[in-house]
């Protein structure tokens, strides 16, 4: 009986992290296997900082997510 694998699709994201007039200012490129995760991590990149105040999360050109901070 042969064993079987499974795989999980590794999408590459694109967080940014953006200032209080909603300027995207800092990208961080991840790779994560779905937009619910990516959306996590966004949430706590933001929450462990103070100097920005949203997130938007990219999958190239799709527009996954908008996060505010303490959403």
């Amino acid at each position: 009986m042969a064993a079987t694998q499974s795989t999980v699709a590794i999408r590459s994201y694109r967080i940014f992290l953006c200032d209080a007039q909603n300027a995207l200012v800092r990208p961080y490129d991840v790779d994560l296997a779905s937009d619910t995760e990516a959306r996590e991590r966004a949430k706590h990149m933001l929450d462990e900082q103070t100097a920005y105040t949203s997130a938007e999360v990219w999958d190239r050109g799709r527009l996954v997510c908008t996060l505010r901070k303490g959403e």
